[in-house]
C-alpha cells in the first residue's frame, strides 16, 4: 500500500493549490515555514545572507549580532546604539542576591548566608548538629584517631616547605629591576673619525645672513628718505614768503627742536595743593565764606507791611542805580551811544550785501587752475628766480 501512494505521488505533479489559503487567518502559518530537507527541490536554492545589506538599502535594518557588522565598525546612518566586536557594551553585573537553598528534608538551609565571601574548602558550621561532638553523632561511622607516620609527615612538611619557598622567591623577584643589565662593563672605546663636511649648511646659512644684512640696508635707506617730499613742499612754500607776513600774523620762528613748548607759570606752583586739593572732605568750608559775597546778595526784608512795599521798592531801586556794581548803563538808565541814535518812521534798513565780499570764489578758481597746472612743489628755475633784495630795489625804483 504504501510503494502504491508512493508511485502515485511521483507520477502526479505538485499541486496547485493545497488549500491553505481558504483556511481562516487564526488558523494560517505564521513566520518562516521548517521543512525538511526531502521537501525541497532538486533546483532550489537556499541562500544564507551575512553581513549589512548594501548600502542605500539598509532602512529599516538593525543590526542584530557581531556577524551584521562584518568584522568593521558601526553604522551611522543606522539611529540605534551599536557595539561593533563588543566595545563599549556593559557586561552584565552579577547579582549579590542569594538564592534560597532547602535540604533533603525541605527546610529552608541558612547557612548559606554564613557561606558568603568564602570558599568552599572552608569549614564552616551553621545549624544546631554541629554542636555535637563528632564522638557521639549518630552517623559519625568509624573515626580513626591514630597518629600519622613519619612519611606522611615529612612528605606534608616537603609540601609545605615548596610552597613557601616558591611565596617568598616571587615576592623576592617582584622587587629586583627587570631592565637593568648587571654584568661585565668594558673599558671606554676610543673611535678616531673624520667628521662630514656640512657645505649645503654653510652656503644657505651664508646666503641667509647676506640678505639680512641686504634687507637692513633697504630699511635705513627708505627711512632716511622719508618726509623728503614732505621738507620740498615746506621749503616750496616758505621760499617767497616774506617775513613781517609770520610777523603780522604772530607766528614763533620754526625750530628743528621737537620738544612742545609750555606755559612757565603751569609748573612749580603751589596754590592748588595750599588751597585744599585732594582732601577728604573738599566741602568742610561754608560756600560764601567771604565778606564781599554776602554783602552782594540781595535780602529782602520780612517785617514790612504791605503799604510800605511799593515806597521801599522805589527806594531799593534807587539804592541800586547809584551803585556802580551794576554797570553804568544801569545807573544811568542809558547806554552808550543811544543819544544820538535818530527816530525812524519804518521798518530798519539794511545795505544789500555784494555777491562775493570775501572774494571767496575767485581764490577757488584761481586755485582750481593752478591744479591743472604741472606742479613743481613752488620751486622756481634759477633764471626766473629773484632774491627778496632784488625785489625791495625794484619797488624802491
Amino acid at each position: 500500500m504504501a510503494s502504491i501512494s508512493a508511485a502515485l505521488a511521483s507520477a502526479l505533479p505538485t499541486p496547485k493549490y493545497t488549500g491553505e489559503d481558504d483556511a481562516p487567518a487564526h488558523a494560517q502559518q505564521r513566520g518562516p515555514r521548517i521543512v525538511g530537507a526531502g521537501h525541497l527541490d532538486q533546483t532550489q536554492v537556499v541562500l544564507r545572507r551575512t553581513g549589512p545589506p548594501p548600502y542605500g538599502q539598509r532602512t529599516g535594518w538593525r543590526p542584530s549580532g557581531q556577524e551584521d557588522f562584518g568584522d568593521g565598525g558601526a553604522f551611522p546612518e543606522v539611529p540605534v546604539a551599536q557595539y561593533p566586536l563588543s566595545m563599549g557594551q556593559k557586561s552584565a553585573t552579577a547579582s549579590n542576591a542569594l538564592a534560597v537553598q532547602v535540604d533533603a528534608e525541605g527546610k529552608v538551609d541558612y547557612g548559606a548566608i554564613a557561606r558568603q565571601g568564602h570558599n568552599d574548602s572552608r569549614i564552616i558550621h551553621a545549624s544546631f548538629k554541629d554542636l555535637i561532638p563528632l564522638r557521639q553523632r549518630a552517623d559519625a561511622g568509624e573515626i580513626d584517631l591514630a597518629r600519622p607516620s613519619r612519611d606522611e609527615v615529612a612528605a606534608t612538611t616537603e609540601k609545605t616547605k615548596n610552597a613557601l619557598a616558591a611565596l617568598v622567591s616571587g615576592a623576592v623577584a617582584a622587587q629586583k629591576p627587570k631592565n637593568i643589565n648587571v654584568g661585565n662593563r668594558a673599558d671606554p672605546t676610543f673611535v678616531r673619525y673624520t667628521p662630514a663636511t656640512r657645505w649645503a649648511t654653510t652656503r644657505r646659512s651664508r646666503t641667509r645672513a647676506r640678505k639680512d644684512k641686504m634687507r637692513e640696508e633697504e630699511r635705513k635707506l627708505r627711512q632716511s628718505r622719508m618726509g623728503a617730499e614732505r621738507r620740498v613742499q615746506v621749503m616750496a612754500r616758505e621760499q617767497n614768503r616774506d617775513i613781517s607776513e609770520k610777523i603780522a600774523l604772530g607766528l614763533a620762528k620754526p625750530t628743528q627742536s621737537k620738544e612742545t613748548m609750555y606755559d612757565s607759570r603751569l609748573f612749580n606752583q603751589s596754590s592748588g595743593f595750599d588751597s585744599g586739593f585732594n582732601e577728604d572732605n573738599p566741602y568742610d568750608k561754608p560756600l560764601f565764606a567771604a565778606q564781599d559775597a554776602i554783602s552782594s546778595i540781595y535780602r529782602p526784608k520780612a517785617n514790612m507791611d504791605e503799604d510800605e512795599d511799593e515806597a521801599a521798592g522805589d527806594k531799593e531801586m534807587a539804592k541800586i542805580q547809584k551803585a556802580s556794581r551794576f554797570g553804568e548803563a544801569l545807573g544811568r538808565g542809558t547806554f552808550k551811544g543811544a543819544e544820538e541814535a535818530e527816530a525812524r518812521e519804518g521798518p530798519v534798513q539794511f545795505e544789500k550785501e555784494t555777491a562775493d565780499p570775501f572774494n571767496v570764489d575767485k581764490f577757488l578758481s584761481e586755485v582750481e587752475q593752478s591744479s591743472t597746472a604741472k606742479r613743481g612743489y613752488g620751486l622756481q628755475e634759477d633764471e626766473s628766480r629773484q632774491t627778496k633784495r632784488a625785489r625791495v630795489d625794484d619797488e624802491d625804483d
